[in-house]
């Protein structure tokens, strides 16, 4: 019996663990990238940065341009920390900053033209406002202000569902 529910709570631990280590879906840009001026080289690496640390690349394959529209074109992917969002991101050639810097959002993909010109390093802030803004549910934001039991996650059920499940394996010996 201490087998079954030894192994149903060790389940339920790594459900639990698993669902709180879901990282944020991935910020992608794409669009023109221009040099003093001049389009960039075909080859040349541009870096995502937030706080010094690279969160993203893509190297351009045509002159003056990085990435693409289409569903299937490569972008500039930033895997940016739960923690990161709303942070500013910097692109960087080489040790050249561009001109634009937006501020970090989950799951969006922008175009987003990048010029790099010495001595006007982020100076731009380029950030949009994010798509799923309108489609995220009307929660109370006041801090004592409890959430409609309707809108939490669906996960938020695991943990009852498998102690109701190791309760009724726990009954039948």
């Amino acid at each position: 019996m201490f087998n079954k529910v030894g192994a149903c709570l060790l389940l339920v631990a790594a459900l639990v663990i698993g669902v709180n280590a879901i990282p944020p879906l991935p910020y992608e840009f794409y669009g023109n990238a221009t040099v003093n001026g001049s389009p960039a080289d075909a080859g040349v690496v541009i870096l995502a940065k937030i706080n010094g640390v690279e969160v993203g690349n893509v190297t351009t394959s045509e002159p003056g341009t990085y990435g693409g529209p289409e569903t299937f074109d490569r972008r500039l992917v930033v895997n940016g920390a739960e923690e990161q969002i709303g942070e500013y991101i910097t692109f960087w050639i080489e040790d050249m900053q561009s001109v634009e810097k937006v501020k970090l959002f989950a799951g969006e993909s922008q175009r987003l033209d990048l010029s790099f010109i010495p001595g006007k390093e982020g100076s731009v802030d380029a950030s949009v406002v994010p798509s799923q803004s309108g489609t995220i549910a009307d929660v109370p934001t006041e801090p004592d202000t409890p959430a409609p039991f309707a809108t939490q996650s669906p996960l938020f059920f695991a943990p009852v569902l498998a102690g109701l499940v190791v309760f009724l394996l726990s009954r039948k010996e």
